[in-house]
C-alpha cells in the first residue's frame, strides 16, 4: 500500500492552495504538528500515521438560527439530539425546520453540510457522529452540532470508525470533564489525535467491520 505519509503530504498541499485562495482560514491552533511518539497512545505500522483531525477535516459551526425562525415544516432542522438519532438509527423524525428560502440564503452565504462531510454532536451526548449523503438535505444548531468539512476527498466511513473508537471517544470526553455540560469546540476537536493507516488499509478495515456487524 502507499504509505499513509504520501497521502498526508497531498492534503497538506491541497491545504495550502486553499487558503492561498482565501477559501479556508489558517488555522490558530499551535498544535497542528505530527502528535509526538510519547505522546500516542500505541504504536502503529510503519506505514501509518498518527494525525491531528484538523489536519484531515475542517471543523466549522453553522450561522446562527433565532428561535423565532424554527418552522413546522420545510428544510429540517437538527440539533444535537437529532444527529444522536441519526448516528443510531440512520434516520430520524423531525420536527423543527426552517423555510426554504431561509435555507437557500444560509447556503448562499455559508454553505451547507455536502456529501461525505461528517456532523459531530457537540453539546450533551457528545461524540455521536452522521455521514452526510446524497440525498440529505437539512441544516444544523449552531454550536450544538459541528460540521466536519472532508474538503480532500477523504474516506469518511474509515474516519468515523475513529471517531466512534475508545481511543478519540476518551479524548472527548476527557476534554469535557469539569464543565457543566459536556462540549466539544472546534478547537477542541482540531486536536484530538488518530491512527491514519493507508487509504487500501482504510478500506480493508471498514469492510471487515462492516462484515462482522452484518452478523451481529
Amino acid at each position: 500500500d502507499e504509505p499513509a505519509s504520501v497521502l498526508l503530504e497531498r492534503i497538506r498541499k491541497e491545504k495550502e492552495q486553499l487558503i492561498a485562495s482565501g477559501k479556508l482560514k489558517k488555522s490558530k491552533s499551535k498544535t497542528t504538528d505530527t502528535p509526538h511518539y510519547e505522546n500516542v497512545p500505541f504504536e502503529i505500522p510503519d506505514s501509518w500515521e498518527w494525525v491531528r483531525l484538523e489536519n484531515l477535516y475542517n471543523a466549522i459551526s453553522a450561522k446562527r438560527v433565532l428561535q423565532a425562525d424554527w418552522k413546522r415544516e420545510g428544510v429540517p432542522f437538527y440539533r444535537a439530539r437529532e444527529i444522536v438519532k441519526l448516528s443510531q438509527y440512520g434516520f430520524v423524525k423531525n420536527d423543527l425546520f426552517i423555510t426554504e428560502e431561509h435555507y437557500q440564503s444560509l447556503k448562499a452565504a455559508y454553505g451547507i453540510p455536502l456529501p461525505n462531510d461528517i456532523m459531530l454532536s457537540a453539546v450533551g451526548t457528545i461524540g455521536k457522529t452522521y455521514i452526510v449523503k446524497e440525498s440529505d438535505k437539512f441544516y444544523y444548531k449552531d454550536a450544538s452540532v459541528l460540521c466536519l468539512q472532508n474538503l480532500y476527498d477523504l474516506y469518511s466511513e474509515y474516519i468515523q470508525i475513529a471517531l466512534n473508537s475508545p481511543i478519540v471517544q476518551g479524548q472527548m470526553h476527557g476534554q469535557s470533564k469539569g464543565t457543566t455540560v459536556d462540549t466539544i469546540t472546534i478547537e477542541k476537536v482540531g486536536n484530538y489525535i488518530l491512527p491514519f493507516p493507508p487509504l487500501a488499509e482504510q478500506k480493508r478495515i471498514v469492510a471487515e467491520i462492516e462484515k462482522w456487524f452484518a452478523l451481529i
